[in-house]
């Protein structure tokens, strides 16, 4: 019989907690349609708004990242301390504002406003979905919803590009249209007001959430008052005495980031190097970040199950490593392919290992982080990684295309970030693996145990 959850029970395991992460891996959907649409959208806002390939990369990167990384750590703070559905729910409401907001621009400045709104609204969905899984769900059986709800993301990257592209490829081709006080809304700003406007259904779904008990509580370690909320000064002090173990899993999940964004570049590497159209490039990427996202998740997932059967606390971040050892050489080969076929052949190696390293990110922060700092030690891991990826993924490849002087040389660029980047990161992650194994062991013996589950 499956037992209510309630805000007095334990975790359990049960429908109603697989249909939270369900909805939560929703919520990674739809804010990854949002994140990736303007990849889509890359060569026509160029050309509308008279833009760099650097300026681009601004607009897929900071733009997006400014507001996504630093706004994520007083959210988790937050998360914390109140209802995380209740964040949820005003987030996904800023970013379905903000993205339909992008259709309605007509310069670089706003667009630029608009993407650091849609990065504010997403920067609640990693600290309080990873949140609310991790007391739905007790340690030993986090990583089968923790892996699906990162799944989300490449779910949401294939939708965006699978039925983006064709959307895009078809919307592109209607004349523009008038709109009373607005004017000429051209073809790629309807698109940003048509994926918007839907996700408002989803804020409201957020409200059939309920709050469960904040579990993992680790009081002999972490300051916390009363009701167990520690202040980030305490979830600092927690990371900063670990900071070798929390180290190599920002370096890992940074390095998956960073890599990840290079799909951003697709449609123009597509266009510029093989002469293919954003209604091809959308479906194929589209089907290899499903496919190759679908595998490398169940990869991921039985790997881990094999690992922590054979009593490995370093399962999960073993699983990141290994994922970075696939994903390295797809990334930093696919585009210097002789031909567009060979090219998406490499790419699923490349999106598999992505998706099996991005999947292991968060359950490996939940083995090192108490209950009381959990959202918080989330928002921190977000923030990091996102300087990296977000903040230093697309532009870097934009500045050293128009450094070379030649737009076909895009490849090249994603070459180097892509080598130099996934190089260091499996460098950095094995030489830090016993140090995370040593602070998962640490954290299991630190932790109170659980009350009694009710009815």
């Amino acid at each position: 019989m499956t037992q209510t959850m309630t805000a007095d029970t334990a975790p359990l395991v049960g429908r109603y907690a697989w249909y939270v992460a369900l909805l939560l891996t929703a919520t990674q959907v739809v804010s990854y349609v949002d994140r990736f649409l303007p990849g889509l959208l890359l060569e026509a806002i160029k050309h509308d708004l008279g833009l760099t390939d650097f300026e681009v990369g601004l607009l897929m990167g900071p733009a997006f990242g400014l507001f996504y990384v630093f706004v994520g750590v007083p959210i988790g703070w937050l998360a914390d301390r109140r209802s995380r559905r209740a964040i949820l729910a005003a987030g996904i409401s800023v970013w379905c504002a903000m993205t339909a907001t992008a259709g309605l621009v007509r310069s670089f400045v706003p667009l630029f406003l608009t993407r650091m709104g849609v990065g504010l609204g997403e920067a609640c969905v990693a600290p309080c979905g990873v949140s609310l899984i991790s007391d739905y769900f007790p340690r030993e059986r986090r990583a089968p919803p923790l892996s699906l709800f990162m799944a989300g993301t490449f779910i949401g990257a294939g939708c965006a590009f699978l039925f983006g592209g064709p959307l895009v490829h078809y919307i592109m081709e209607m004349p523009a249209l008038t709109v009373p006080l607005l004017g000429d809304l051209r073809s790629w700003q309807l698109a940003f007001v048509i994926v918007g406007l839907p996700g408002f259904a989803l804020a409201a779904l957020m409200f059939t959430i309920r709050e469960p008990r904040r579990e993992d509580q680790a009081r002999r370690e972490v300051a916390a008052d009363a009701a167990g909320r520690a202040s980030l000064g305490a979830a600092l002090h927690f990371m900063r005495k670990r900071w070798t173990a929390f180290g190599a899993l920002f370096v890992g999940s940074a390095a998956v980031v960073t890599m990840g964004s290079l799909s951003f570049w697709n449609v123009a590497l597509f266009a510029r190097t093989w002469g293919w159209g954003v209604r091809d490039v959308g479906i194929a990427t589209g089907l290899l970040f499903f496919i190759g996202g679908s595998l490398g998740t169940l990869l991921g997932i039985w790997l881990t199950k094999r690992w922590i059967a054979a009593g490995r606390k370093d399962a999960t971040l073993r699983a990141l490593w290994a994922g970075l050892a696939i994903a390295v050489p797809g990334f930093a080969l696919y585009p210097l392919m002789p031909h567009a076929g060979l090219a998406v052949a490499m790419q699923l190696f490349a999106f598999g290992g992505q998706a099996m390293a991005a999947a292991a990110g968060p359950a490996s922060i939940t083995l090192i982080a108490p209950g009381q700092i959990k959202a918080q030690a989330t928002a921190i891991y977000y923030l990091c990684i996102g300087l990296f990826g977000q903040l230093l993924g697309p532009p870097p490849v934009g500045w050293m295309t128009d450094l070379f002087g030649d737009p076909a040389s895009l490849r090249y660029a994603m070459t180097i970030e892509a080598a130099t980047i996934g190089g260091l990161a499996l460098a950095l992650v094995a030489f830090g693996m016993s140090r995370y194994r040593r602070c998962v062991i640490e954290v299991d013996g630190l932790i109170t145990p659980a009350g009694p589950a009710h009815a």
